[in-house]
């Protein structure tokens, strides 16, 4: 048996972050990550390997081995098998054992097998795991493949598919309305447009049935309505489901989602062990219900909250849940969303006001590379608490939807935003005029005095 202060199961953001974050708050203790592969992948980085912007999955990789020398920690390379709780101990693949003080699993998300569909393990059919090699044989394997029928319409599935397309592909992309869960109708119509223009056949609201095999290979996709869609290849990219079998086995209690439960401080039912990141469970900032949205900002947050709670309470603001922020890009369109969306709020029934404002994303307007940008503000009808935020624009759009982010977490007012101060460039920002988080609070102000 080999004893061992803070131990860390996984190697993906928050594993990463945790040990981190651990050698920062406990300088005295040591900290050692167990993982099995020497280098982790960008997973939000996954989708442009297939394109023209990673030449290849080697430039989508995290070197853990340089991160875990830099941060001062220690990497196993190896496999986790089996917590023993009383015990304190973890016993690995190689056959080592090793013993604890903390514990932080942090195992991950791997790819939902849709059972449902039949030969969804047939050759030349694949998933979207955050496995190297994985990937890379994916990569290699498509290479030589023309028609491609993707599977899902999240933002791994809509952005391997605008990749494979730019990089010369015929691609056919298959199920609901757009990034549903994260963007009002409105929002995903737009994103709609740009992917049908990018010449993607998109066969929105269609359900997959069967995998098509000839001479025991993917030649194609049968549909539910009876329709079948030839292809080379099919990517089935739907979903993720938490990694919680080492939790299962030892005794730690799984939520309603299949993730590890845990507590604000990211605590689990047995003591001394924390979970964080894809394989824990999250609770909606907003509503406060389960959620089973899986963010790697969410992941590190949670795992910044673990370490400095790990002997003790330090952090009195614990991680009070998700706020569901996130952004792609497609066609040089950001897109991002924080907080609840229209369609959400009513679905819980939250009395809600909204306003959609559009302004020129710079000052002048006829300044070259000048894009439009739109947003999209929620707020609560009583108290004007912002509550939800949408916006289309420029790149710049990404960070703007991190500052909506901040102000939903921050549970700022309307009538705090009419007076927010920011800082505004001719080349960098729409006019102080007009700024749109301003403009968009004064518009749902000015709708309390009409009332």
């Amino acid at each position: 048996m080999i004893k061992k202060e803070i131990l860390v199961i996984g190697g993906g953001p928050s594993a990463m972050v945790a040990a981190g974050g651990c050698r920062m708050f406990y300088p005295n203790k040591s900290v050692s990550v167990i993982k099995k592969d020497a280098d982790s992948m960008v997973p939000c980085g996954i989708p442009y390997v297939f394109g023209t912007m990673l030449n290849s999955v080697e430039d989508d990789m995290i070197p853990c081995g340089d991160m875990a020398a830099k941060m001062g920690t220690e990497l196993i390379h190896d496999k986790a098998l089996h917590i023993d709780s009383e015990a304190k101990t973890v016993m690995c693949e190689s056959g080592e054992v090793y013993a604890y003080e903390k514990l932080i699993i942090a195992t991950g998300s791997t790819p939902k097998v849709p059972t449902k569909i039949q030969n969804h393990d047939a050759k030349g059919v694949y998933g979207v795991p955050k496995s190297p090699d994985y990937i890379r044989k994916m990569h290699d394997e498509l290479q030589d493949k023309q028609r491609v029928v993707v599977v899902g319409t999240g933002f791994i599935g809509v952005e391997i598919a605008d990749e494979l397309k730019d990089s010369g592909k015929d691609v056919t992309l298959i199920g609901p309305r757009l990034l549903k869960s994260s963007f009002d109708e409105v929002v995903s119509s737009y994103m709609e447009n740009i992917i049908i223009q990018n010449g993607i056949e998109y066969l929105k609201g269609q359900r997959t049935e069967s995998i098509l095999v000839e001479d025991g290979v993917a030649c194609g996709v049968k549909l539910q309505s009876g329709d079948e869609i030839k292809a080379d290849a099919v990517i089935l990219a739907t979903g993720y489901a938490p990694r919680v079998d080492l939790a299962k086995t030892s005794g730690i209690h799984i939520g309603e989602f299949g993730a590890i439960r845990v507590d604000e401080y990211m605590r689990t039912n047995i003591a001394d062990i924390f979970a964080v990141g894809d394989c824990a469970e999250k609770r909606d900032f907003i509503t406060r219900r389960v959620s089973p949205v899986m963010l790697a900002s969410t992941a590190t947050a949670e795992a910044r909250v673990a370490a400095a709670n790990l002997y003790s309470i330090n952090l009195v603001k614990s991680f009070k849940g998700t706020i569901g922020i996130f952004s792609t890009v497609m066609n040089n369109q950001a897109f991002g969303s924080a907080g609840v969306t229209e369609e959400q709020a009513k679905k819980e029934g939250i009395e809600y006001i909204s306003t959609v404002v559009k302004v020129a994303g710079k000052h002048p307007a006829a300044l070259p590379n000048t894009q439009e940008q739109a947003i999209k503000l929620i707020a609560t009808k009583k108290a004007g608490i912002v509550i939800g935020a949408q916006i289309v624009g420029g790149l710049d759009a990404g960070e703007m939807i991190n500052m909506l982010g901040a102000i939903i977490e921050g549970r700022y007012t309307i009538f705090d935003l009419i007076g927010l101060q920011v800082a505004t460039h001719p080349l960098l920002t729409s006019a102080p005029t007009t700024y749109p988080v301003m403009q968009a609070a004064q518009m749902l102000v000015a709708g309390y005095f009409r009332d």
